[in-house]
C-alpha cells in the first residue's frame, strides 16, 4: 500500500474533526452563551409551559449543555460535530454523551431569528433530518424556540 493511500483517511478524519470550525465560525459565535426557551413542540404537540419555563442550553464552543425537563430530568450533555449554514435551511448535527438517545447523533435544521433569538428543528436518532421547521404528529421532530438568557 502507497503511502499516500495512508495518508488519505488520516486527511478525512483531520477534515471532520474540525468540520464545525471551517464551516461557519460565525454561526458557533452567534450561539455563545445561555438560552432559555420561549416555546416548543414535541411530535405534534405543544410542550407544557411548565416544562417550557424550567428548559435551558448552555453553549460553549462545540460544547453543549441542556436542562430539558421533558426529554429528561438528567443534565444532558452534548458534542456539536456539525454545522452548516450553507444549507438552506442551515443545518447541524450533535451527538449526545449523556441523557436520552446517548452516543447517537441527532440531525436538525436551524436559522436565527434575530442575534438574540432562534429555533432549531431536530429529530430523534433514526429518524430523517427535518425538512422544515415543524413537527407533525408521528414525525419524531421537536421544534424549538430559544431567546438569549439576560445577563
Amino acid at each position: 500500500m502507497s503511502r499516500f493511500m495512508l495518508l488519505i483517511p488520516a486527511a478525512l478524519l483531520l477534515v471532520a474533526a474540525n468540520a464545525v470550525d471551517e464551516l461557519d465560525g460565525k454561526d458557533l459565535k452567534k450561539l455563545e452563551g445561555t438560552w432559555v426557551m420561549v416555546s416548543g413542540e414535541r411530535d405534534g404537540g405543544k410542550i407544557a409551559e411548565e416544562h417550557v419555563k424550567k428548559n435551558k442550553i448552555t453553549w460553549k464552543g462545540k460544547d453543549i449543555v441542556l436542562e430539558s425537563p421533558h426529554q429528561t430530568k438528567e443534565t444532558i450533555k452534548a458534542t456539536l460535530t456539525r454545522l452548516d449554514p450553507t444549507k438552506k435551511p442551515a443545518e447541524m448535527e450533535w451527538t449526545r454523551a449523556t441523557g436520552p438517545e446517548a452516543g447517537k447523533v441527532m440531525f436538525a435544521i436551524y436559522e436565527f431569528i434575530d442575534d438574540d433569538n432562534y429555533r432549531v428543528c431536530f429529530a430523534l436518532p433514526g429518524k430523517d433530518r427535518p425538512k422544515e421547521f415543524s413537527s407533525k404528529e408521528g414525525s419524531g421532530h421537536f421544534v424549538h424556540v430559544w431567546q438569549r438568557a439576560k445577563k
